[in-house]
């Protein structure tokens, strides 16, 4: 899924995160660029609908985040902190001054780019959105 969507925002939004080089003209060069890019990167484990966990570094402290095409952001500092978010259990910690960091999964420099230009189209066929 999370191929998927990067794939439908680089197709249908325009989508290139500059540390990738330069964007190919072709699109069809852009997205095989990026797959091999996507491949390349930590996977992303399901945990609950959209929200997803690298598997890498392999330890305790992952975060967990919310995926959705480009629109990645963190939706727990880890898995503990993301069940008692989800589920609103009680005994949340405050976050930490500063996340785990993950390979090629850097969430400022997504969100920097899919919003930069305003709103961008979401791929419901999957009729995952409310």
């Amino acid at each position: 899924m999370p191929l998927e969507g990067v794939l439908f925002d680089i197709e249908q939004n325009g989508f290139w995160l500059p540390e990738w080089g330069p964007k190919p003209n072709a699109l069809a060069d852009a997205l095989v660029i990026a797959g091999d890019l996507i491949s390349d990167a930590p996977a992303l484990i399901p945990i609950y609908g959209h929200r997803m966990m690298p598997d890498e570094p392999q330890s305790a402290g992952n975060p967990v985040f919310s995926v959705h095409q480009t629109d990645i952001i963190y939706y727990g500092f880890d898995l503990d902190d993301y069940f008692r978010h989800e589920f609103n259990l009680p005994g949340r910690q405050p976050w930490p001054a500063q996340i785990r960091a993950i390979r090629f999964w850097e969430i400022d420099r997504f969100q920097e780019v899919r919003w930069a230009n305003g709103p961008c189209a979401f791929d419901n066929r999957r009729n995952i959105l409310p």
